[in-house]
């Protein structure tokens, strides 16, 4: 290949490698040059965007950073073995749902997670997703009189009355009252509301029963609101939970042949007045059917009925739950169908005929936001064991803008700094060199952002470092081509010897620093593989700017005849 045909190619690689460059950094570009605000609203309308650029890590944008334990303690031995792999893939399932961008999960020891969710402002919804272990089950409610029955037996043991087997309540049936004395007192337990009031949200005015008196009872605490539910006002729900829990209470309800149910509270938190209240739903211990028969979950908005227009989430179930589900509702028409999600019901729907088909839709006066988290939380699954948060830390995004600014400006004062240098040093050689400094640096972004590359301030170091380590084989040709001359060999084979010999140098350099940077890479975790993954694409694409594209400049610049090279 002679010299006009070697300049040619040389200039046609450079030209497709620049315009590839392009290609990959212009939405990146775009990207950034936008304020907060408007970065937000241009993800909005190119939901893929964070696909195509490169992404600022935690430390530069601001974010979260929470570390999980996971607690062994419920699990048998043959659960244990790979709990942290299945927690590890369902939380990361439910932080894709999220849309941050390059979130990173990482594994600490046997029973911890390390999780970065950068540029994620809604701190609370984010813990909410990740922390819920997601049991998804469907119950169905018990009957009325079981339920008056397990309030009878509380009250008594309150009062130190043993209970019998079979006792009926008596302090929310008491037939001496009227209906309409019943409707008054359970609206003066609700702040005087609305008689026509039900249990969607209108509070609890078609109570059917009253309270009974005594601060020391339990059916003091509740107001009858259907045949199957009864409300508590919130301020209360404290004080009903404590008693719930006494093992004097656990025990007699055991003994009466009610151990095996659930009082369950309401995930809606209703209004009546001026005061606030929740269902609380007595359940069957033992679901009809469990999480892990469904399919598929996706928010909407619902078409028809008393919910048009409101977020539900509709879920479908595979096979053998469809099957389950069919039977279940089959042989429980006009029941209630509890839909429990750990351990709150989101919703309670009567069964008015049997659901064939596997599906169905959970209601629960959600956010649009709120329905989207909860059945990306389905989708996901269940986490196989409780996880704690043990540390988290907010990252502000001022944080982030101070390193930036800091690490630019340090990057940029440097750069000028050894351009002037190396221009006043090598004349028209070190113009050539800083070109090939200023396409390293933008090469290298266009690598970054074609990989979908995270950068953190530890990788703006390593930018820092490649810019250096380029400047250092500029030099070593820039002084191989010297001593050449210096010899007294023509310019152009003082260009092409000089070249011959700074690459074996240069390689062997970036070679010793390459197997480091790749022992980084497969070792180390969160900024120090965004250092490593900087530090490698820095390396090679320096190593083609300096040895390549130089050489390619000098070729076809300086002419075959030239008596005399500017450096």
């Amino acid at each position: 290949m002679d010299i006009k045909q070697k300049n040619i190619t040389g200039i046609f690689v450079v030209l497709a490698v620049l315009a590839g460059s392009a290609y990959f950094v212009k939405d990146s570009v775009m990207f950034y040059a936008k304020s907060p605000e408007q970065r937000d609203e241009y993800r909005l309308k190119n939901p893929t965007i964070y696909k195509r650029i490169f992404n600022l890590g935690l430390d530069l944008q601001g974010g979260m950073r929470m570390v999980l334990e996971i607690d062994r303690a419920a699990l048998d031995k043959e659960a244990q073995k790979d709990v942290l792999d299945r927690a590890y893939t369902v939380i990361e399932n439910r932080i894709n749902g999220l849309g941050v961008a390059e979130p990173s999960i990482q594994k600490q020891g046997q029973d911890r997670l390390i999780i970065e969710l950068p540029g994620l402002r809604d701190e609370a919804r984010a813990k909410g997703m990740i922390g819920s272990t997601a049991q998804l089950e469907f119950k169905l409610l018990r009957e009325p009189a079981e339920l008056s029955r397990a309030i009878a037996v509380i009250d008594n043991t309150l009062k130190g009355v043993k209970s019998d087997s079979t006792g009926a309540a008596d302090t929310l049936s008491d037939t001496s009252k009227t209906k309409k004395e019943k409707q008054a007192e359970a609206q003066q337990m609700f702040g005087g509301a609305d008689s026509t009031a039900d249990t969607s949200g209108k509070a609890a005015a078609k109570a059917e029963t009253g309270l009974a008196a005594g601060p020391a009872s339990f059916s003091g605490l509740l107001a009858r609101m259907n045949d199957e539910q009864i409300g508590v006002l919130e301020k209360n729900k404290s004080d009903v939970d404590k008693l719930l829990r006494r093992p004097d209470i656990r025990l007699a309800l055991e003994k009466a042949g009610l151990g095996g149910n659930q009082f369950l509270w309401s995930h809606e938190l209703q209004t009546a007045g001026s005061q606030q209240f929740r269902t609380l739903y007595y359940v069957k211990g033992r679901p009809e059917l469990k999480g892990d028969a469904l399919k598929g979950a996706q928010a909407t908005l619902a078409q028809g009925g008393i919910q048009a227009g409101q977020p539900i989430i509709l879920f479908q179930m595979n096979t053998k739950g469809a099957s389950v589900f069919a039977r279940v509702t089959g042989m429980n028409v006009n029941k209630y169908l509890a839909i429990v999600l750990d351990s709150t019901v989101y919703s309670a729907p009567r069964i008015l005929s049997k659901i064939g088909g596997g599906s169905g839709q959970i209601e629960g006066r959600f956010t649009m936001e709120e329905a989207k988290d909860l059945a990306i939380v389905l989708r996901a699954g269940a986490l196989p064991a409780p996880v704690k948060i043990i540390e988290q830390q907010q990252v502000g995004p001022s944080l982030g803008k101070d390193s930036i600014k800091m690490g630019v400006n340090a990057a940029f004062i440097g750069l000028i700094a050894i351009f002037i240098f190396i221009m006043l040093y090598y004349k028209l050689s070190g113009v050539y060199a800083c070109i090939a400094l200023l396409l390293n640096f933008f090469i290298e972004m266009a690598f970054l952002s074609a990989f979908n590359a995270t950068l953190t301030l530890p990788g703006i170091c390593g930018l820092v470092l490649n810019l250096g380590m380029a400047v250092d084989a500029n030099v070593l040709i820039c002084e191989r081509i010297r001593e050449e001359l210096n010899i007294g060999k023509t310019v152009r084979s003082a260009i092409e010897t000089g070249y011959s010999r700074a690459f074996l140098v240069i390689f062997d350099a970036n070679l010793t620093t390459l197997i480091t940077a790749f022992i980084l890479l497969e070792l180390g975790t969160g900024p120090i593989k965004g250092f490593a993954v900087t530090l490698i694409a820095g390396l090679i694409i320096s190593m083609f700017t300096a040895l390549y594209v130089t050489h390619v400049m000098y070729r076809v610049i300086t002419p075959a005849a030239a008596a005399k090279l500017s450096i």
